[in-house]
């Protein structure tokens, strides 16, 4: 599995490999050879896999609030992902029952889109990270292998803003009416 498409092949969701949110994946596994090890070690081991399907099920339910973007296929087809992590973090974690959005370092992004200085944000649940400019699902036992520093730590669900933002996000009564209006919009 040495090969970056065989790579993909067996991280990305059918039918998703050409989207443009793998394009920072693509271009470390491409360019950091270390980088690529330890994803491969990672992948081979079962710590790494990509999102699974039920996640993606669950996102694309979500109620969005973008103009013109009705699930997120749309958000990932076009890499609006890619140097929004913050944003990307919090929206995916509604679409999870209980969650920590951390942020810190990750310096293996520096350099990359938005990220000058390597600043990152991810999702930590259930003993595992979701990195959703990477678009990987990471045992928790592979965060130190990876690099990630962590700096700060939030609860959002004791935030009662957050609270209500997830419940509009997932409240399927709205999703028919909610996608309609955005198509009358665009």
């Amino acid at each position: 599995m040495n090969n970056i498409n065989e790579i993909l092949k067996s991280i990305c969701r059918q039918g998703t490999e050409n989207y443009k949110c793998y394009n920072i994946l693509k271009d470390l596994l491409t360019k950091n050879d270390d980088f690529r090890d330890k994803i491969i070690n990672g992948i081979k081991e079962n710590k790494i896999s990509g999102f699974s399907e039920e996640l993606w099920n669950n996102l694309n339910k979500q109620n969005l609030r973008f103009r013109g973007i009705n699930d997120f296929d749309d958000i990932f087809r076009n890499g609006f992902n890619l140097g929004y992590c913050t944003p990307c973090s919090k929206q995916i974690s509604y679409s999870l029952k209980s969650c920590y959005i951390c942020g810190g370092f990750f310096p293996v992004l520096k350099g990359t889109d938005n990220c000058p200085n390597g600043e990152h944000t991810w999702i930590e649940y259930d003993g595992r990270i979701l990195d959703t400019s990477l678009m990987l699902d990471i045992d928790l036992d592979y965060k130190d292998i990876l690099g990630y520093i962590e700096e700060n730590r939030y609860n959002p669900n004791i935030d009662s803003t957050y609270c209500a933002a997830k419940e509009f996000a997932n409240d399927s009564s709205l999703r028919k009416r909610w996608v309609f209006l955005n198509e009358k919009r665009a």
